[in-house]
C-alpha cells in the first residue's frame, strides 16, 4: 500500500509549502495563502488568504498560475494569479504579498469576474490565532474613524463580536502591537471557534447584507490588507488561555458507535465479530423521520445490541411544527422498539429545521419547540434519559441556546472541515476544543455533555441541502466522504480529540461507524477506494483500534491529558492499572521517553505496523514490550500499559 494512503487514505499529496523570511518576519506560503505569520518566533497571525465562497458556502480551490517569488534580506515580494470557477465564467484575482523586514506586510488583490458571478463572499480573510487574542483587549478603528478598545471574551460569541472594521490591533505580547488595516470593502469578525476552527476570522462583506450577490464583470474591484508590527521590546505573553479543569476525579467518557441509518445495523452484522471486540458502551442511532426513515431493520438492531452488549442512544429528527403529529411519530417509534424488545437508554428529539444554520436573532421558520419535544418524549419514552442541545454542530448549540431545565443531558457535534480541509487546518481544530467545552459547560449549567458523532468529513450540512459530494480521494470542505478516515491521520486526530475533551468530564464520545465513509471496518462502497478495494471486506481501518482502546478506557479516572506541541496524550487508571494513549499529530517522527523502571507493554500503530493492524486483528491484540523510548512515525498512535498501580 502506498505510504500516502496509509497516512491519509489518499494518494493525493498536498502542495509543498515554502517558508518566507524578511528579517524577524516569517510566514509560510501554502497554496496561495500566507500562514503562521510570526515575528521573532511569535505567531502574530494565523493566516491571510483570498477566498471565494459559493452560494452553498463551498470553498473552491483556485487554479494558481504565474507564481513569482522575490526574497531578499530586507524584504520579499510574492505575486500570482488565482482563478476560481469554470473557464470563461469564473473570477480572476491577481494577488500579491509584500513584506519588509522592519515589520510591514501588505496583501493586495485585483479582482475581475469573466461574467456575472454569484458568490456569498469574495475577498481577503485574515485569521487571528487563539493564543494572544481570545480573552484579551483589542483596539478597533471603525469606518467612521472612531477608535475604541474592546474585550474579546473567552466565551464563544454566537454572532459577530466585532462589526464595521477598518483596522484592528492586538498585543500578543506586552510591548508587541500588531495592527491590520483593511481597504476595498466593509470588514467584520466572527468567532471561528463556533465551528471548531482555532482562530478568529475577519472577512469582507458583512453577513447582514444580502447574499448571494453578483460580481459585475464591468466593475473590477481591489482589496488590500496592511499589517504593521510595532515592537517596543517583547515582554511576557498577555494571552489568556481557557483554564482547563484540574484532574479531580474526571472519568473518561463512554464510547458510542454511531449508526447514521437504522439499516446500517444490517450491514454491521456482517462484521459482528469485529464490532463485538469493540464493546461500545452505546450505539448512537440517528432516526430521521423527516427523511423517511423506517423501522424495518429493528430486528437487526436488536441483534447488534445483543451481540455488542451496548445500550441504545437515539437521536430522532422530526419535521413540521405540529406537536400532535410529533407525539404520534414518537409513539409509533416507542411501540416499535417495545415490540422488538429493545430498551432505549437515552433519547433526544429535534426539529428538522434545527439542523440548519441561522444567524443570532434571525427568524426561524415555524418548528417544534424544546418544550413541545420534551413533553412528547416524557409521554412516549418515560423510562429513557431525555437529551437536548442540537443534532448539528456546536455553532447551533451556541446560537439556539438549549434550556437545561428541559433535558437531562445535552449534545452537539463538530466537524473540522467547515472552512478548510488541509491536513494542518484539521489538526489545528483540536486547539479550539477546550474553548468549546468551556462555553458549552457554562450553557449546560451542570448537565452532562455528550459529544458527537464527530469525524473528519461532514455527516450533515447546516449550510446547504447536503454535504459536498466530493471525489473520495480528495480533501474537501464539508466533504461527505473524507479519505483521511481510512488512514492513520484519523486515528491520531481522534486520540487528539479525546486528549482535549478528557479533562472536562464528558458523558459520551461518539465517532466512527460500522462501515461506510466514517466506518471502522472496510467494505465495498459506492465510491472507489484506492488499494482498499483490492483487500477483502472485513479489513480494519486504523481508527478501529483507537475506538477499541477508547472503549476499553471508558470510566477510567483521568490522570493527565492534553496536547503538547504535536503530541497528544491521555493517561488514566482503571481496575488497578495505569494505561495511556499517545498520538503523533504531525508528519514528522517523534520519540516518547519511558522511565525504564517498570515493565511497559502496549501497541504501536504506525506505518510499519499498518499491515498487521489492518489485516491481522488477532495478531495486533498481542502487546509488545517497550523500554527506554518509543519512536512513532507520522500520525502514529501508541497504547501503553504501565501495569498495576502502586
Amino acid at each position: 500500500m502506498k505510504p500516502s494512503i496509509i497516512l491519509t487514505g489518499t494518494a493525493r499529496e498536498e502542495p509543498a509549502k515554502r517558508v518566507l523570511k524578511a528579517g524577524a518576519l516569517e510566514a509560510t506560503f501554502d497554496a496561495g495563502a500566507l500562514r503562521w505569520i510570526r515575528w521573532n518566533g511569535v505567531e502574530i497571525l494565523r493566516g491571510i488568504s483570498f477566498l471565494v465562497r459559493t452560494p452553498g458556502w463551498g470553498t473552491p480551490l483556485p487554479v494558481i498560475s504565474d507564481l513569482h517569488f522575490d526574497e531578499q534580506d530586507a524584504g520579499l515580494h510574492v505575486r500570482y494569479d488565482a482563478y476560481f470557477g469554470e473557464a470563461g465564467e469564473g473570477v480572476l484575482a491577481k494577488i500579491s504579498f509584500t513584506a519588509r523586514a522592519e515589520g510591514h506586510l501588505e496583501a493586495a488583490a485585483d479582482i475581475r469576474a469573466d461574467a456575472a458571478f454569484s458568490t456569498n463572499r469574495t475577498g481577503f480573510v485574515i485569521l487571528h490565532p487563539l493564543l494572544g487574542f481570545a480573552g484579551t483587549q483589542i483596539e478597533v478603528e471603525h469606518a467612521s474613524g472612531l477608535v475604541r478598545k474592546l474585550n474579546i471574551p473567552l466565551e464563544i460569541s454566537p454572532g459577530q463580536p466585532v462589526l464595521d472594521i477598518q483596522a484592528i490591533a492586538h498585543w500578543p505580547h506586552a510591548g508587541l502591537r500588531v495592527s491590520a488595516r483593511f481597504a476595498g470593502d466593509i470588514f467584520e469578525m466572527e468567532d471561528h471557534r463556533n465551528w471548531s476552527d482555532a482562530s478568529f476570522k475577519t472577512y469582507s462583506r458583512p453577513i447582514g447584507l444580502p447574499y448571494p450577490y453578483l460580481l459585475n464583470p464591468a466593475v473590477p474591484a481591489r482589496q488590500s490588507v496592511t499589517v504593521a508590527i510595532a515592537d517596543a521590546g517583547m515582554n511576557a505573553a498577555v494571552a489568556t488561555p481557557v483554564s482547563v479543569p484540574a484532574f479531580e476525579g474526571q472519568l473518561l467518557p463512554d464510547y458510542a458507535l454511531p449508526l447514521d441509518y437504522l439499516d446500517d445495523a444490517r450491514d454491521a452484522l456482517r462484521f459482528a465479530d469485529a464490532l463485538v471486540e469493540l464493546r461500545p458502551a452505546r450505539l448512537l442511532l440517528r432516526y430521521d423521520a423527516a427523511r423517511g426513515d423506517t423501522v424495518a431493520a429493528a430486528a437487526d438492531l436488536k441483534e447488534l445490541l445483543r451481540r455488542t452488549g451496548a445500550s441504545l442512544d437515539v437521536q430522532v429528527i422530526l419535521s413540521g411544527d405540529d406537536p400532535a403529529a410529533a407525539g404520534s411519530e414518537l409513539e409509533r417509534l416507542a411501540q416499535t422498539f417495545k415490540d422488538a424488545g429493545i430498551a432505549v437508554s437515552d433519547i433526544a428529539a429535534f426539529a428538522k429545521i434545527d439542523e440548519q444554520s441561522f444567524q443570532p436573532g434571525e427568524p426561524r421558520p415555524p418548528h417544534l419547540t424544546e418544550e413541545q419535544l420534551a413533553t412528547a418524549l416524557d409521554a412516549t419514552f418515560p423510562e429513557s434519559r431525555r437529551g437536548g442541545g442540537t443534532p448539528a454542530f456546536f455553532t447551533e448549540f451556541n446560537r439556539k441556546r438549549p434550556n437545561p431545565e428541559r433535558a437531562q443531558y445535552l449534545t452537539f457535534a463538530t466537524t473540522p472541515v467547515v472552512h478548510a480541509a488541509d491536513d494542518a487546518s484539521v489538526v489545528e481544530t483540536l486547539q479550539s476544543l477546550p474553548h468549546i467545552l468551556h462555553s458549552a459547560g457554562r450553557l449546560a449549567n451542570g448537565l452532562p455533555l455528550a459529544v458527537g458523532p464527530v469525524g473528519i468529513g461532514a455527516r450533515l450540512s447546516p449550510y446547504g441541502p447536503a454535504p459536498v459530494d466530493n471525489r473520495p480521494d480528495e480533501r474537501a470542505g464539508m466533504a461527505a466522504q473524507d479519505p483521511r478516515q481510512r488512514g492513520l491521520f484519523a486515528a491520531a486526530w481522534h486520540v487528539g480529540y479525546l486528549a482535549q475533551i478528557a479533562p472536562w468530564g464528558i458523558d459520551r464520545f461518539a465517532f466512527g461507524a460500522p462501515t461506510g465513509p466514517f466506518g471502522l471496518v472496510s467494505s465495498r462502497q459506492s465510491f472507489a477506494r484506492e488499494d482498499w478495494d483490492h483487500r477483502p471486506d472485513g479489513a480494519i481501518y486504523p481508527l478501529y483500534h483507537v475506538a477499541r482502546w477508547i472503549s476499553e478506557a471508558a470510566g477510567g479516572k483521568v490522570v493527565s491529558a492534553g496536547i503538547d506541541g504535536h503530541l497528544a496524550h491521555v493517561t488514566w487508571e482503571k481496575d488497578g492499572y495505569r494505561k495511556a494513549l499517545f498520538a503523533n499529530l504531525s508528519a514528522e517522527p517523534v520519540a516518547i521517553a519511558l522511565s525504564g523502571k517498570t515493565k511497559v507493554t502496549g501497541y504501536l500503530m504506525d506505518e510499519e505496523s499498518f499491515e498487521v493492524a489492518a489485516l491481522d486483528r488477532g495478531a495486533f491484540h498481542t502487546p509488545q514490550p517497550f523500554a527506554d523510548a518509543v519512536h512513532m512515525g507520522a500520525y502514529g498512535v501508541l497504547h501503553l500499559d504501565y501495569g498495576k498501580t502502586q
